[in-house]
């Protein structure tokens, strides 16, 4: 993995996280011709807005995200294929910051914004947010002011669902992040706020604190009450954005209750291939074929939130179900 790795964090020079990864961009760019094309290519990418009522959608034609939006992510196609994500598989040039001895910072070949990079965790490992939890509030603290730290669940977005990974990208490249800070809550219970979406097409549930511990319980708790509302023996789905600014925590927790919309898996002219990441669930989609870039309009994109999203019926009876556990 040596030949991978192009600084520590921390360093002996009290670097910023944000400074360092600033500087592996920089030299990325230039050393690595497949990360070289792929910053061209995101600078010239089509996007346009779609007003879908009380809230904007940006579409992005970005056809490099094909193969991500394809993955097969059945636990068939994951064993017969290598894992990209571990170090023994990456591309020769490929090299990243070695964060705290455990995750490797890496530039993604296939961004969605500039400065998009990939967090993967140096033991190949399965994605899973549980125990992850607390490398995800240090990693937002870490990269403040500069980034948003997000997870994708197994079955939620993660074309890797066998290795353990985070994504980055700059704090104000989400504009649905702007609109949670005037949501009003259906019901706020201890630090978690519980919304409904019901302006938004989604069911979002928000948790903020200063204290690490006491978000980690919180998270727990929820994790446990969605497992008593929706029975599940796995990972409930969801899709996570974190964020740390002046001392508070931010979890932005989108539960969902399907990976894909149906019209993923249509045939001909009636497929939509749009497969909703954290990214697309927070009001950038990527339209990896121009056909749904060029057709896709407010009624099409509600519908595809609210077919993924945990019903609003569900949402309804959460906070009632966390306060009864709680007490």
């Amino acid at each position: 993995m040596g030949n991978h790795i192009f600084a520590e964090y921390p360093d002996k020079d009290n670097l910023t996280l944000p400074n360092l990864c600033e500087k592996l961009f920089d030299t990325q760019k230039k050393s690595w011709p497949r990360l070289t094309k792929a910053c061209r290519d995101l600078a010239s990418l089509r996007t346009r807005e779609i007003i879908c009522g009380s809230y904007s959608v940006y579409l992005q034609y970005n056809p490099h995200r094909a193969v991500s939006s394809g993955a097969s992510v059945d636990q068939e196609s994951i064993k017969n294929r290598p894992c990209f994500l571990c170090a023994d598989n990456l591309p020769d040039k490929q090299q990243g910051i070695l964060y705290r001895s455990s995750y490797l910072i890496l530039c993604n070949p296939a961004p969605i914004f500039d400065h998009h990079f990939t967090i993967v965790a140096l033991q190949h490992q399965p994605q899973e947010i549980s125990p992850s939890l607390t490398w995800l509030l240090q990693m937002a603290a870490d990269l403040s002011p500069a980034y948003t730290v997000f997870y994708n669940g197994p079955a939620c977005g993660a074309s890797a669902p066998d290795h353990l990974h985070f994504q980055m990208i700059p704090v104000n490249a989400l504009p649905f992040l702007h609109t949670l800070s005037f949501l009003p809550p259906s019901k706020e219970i201890s630090s978690v706020r519980f919304s409904k979406g019901d302006n938004l097409n989604r069911s979002v549930v928000i948790i903020e604190s200063k204290n690490r511990e006491a978000l980690q319980e919180q998270f727990t708790h929820l994790d446990k009450v969605i497992r008593r509302t929706v029975p599940t023996n796995s990972e409930p789905l969801m899709n996570i954005l974190c964020t740390w600014e002046k001392g508070t925590w931010r979890l932005v927790i989108f539960l969902r209750q399907k990976h894909r919309p149906d019209a993923y898996f249509a045939a001909g002219k009636q497929r939509i291939f749009v497969s909703p990441g954290a990214v697309d669930m927070a009001g950038v989609m990527i339209t990896p074929q121009l056909i749904d870039f060029n057709r896709l309009n407010g009624d099409t994109i509600r519908g595809i939130y609210q077919e993924v999203s945990l019903p609003a019926e569900i949402m309804d009876i959460m906070p009632s179900t966390y306060q009864t556990l709680k007490d």
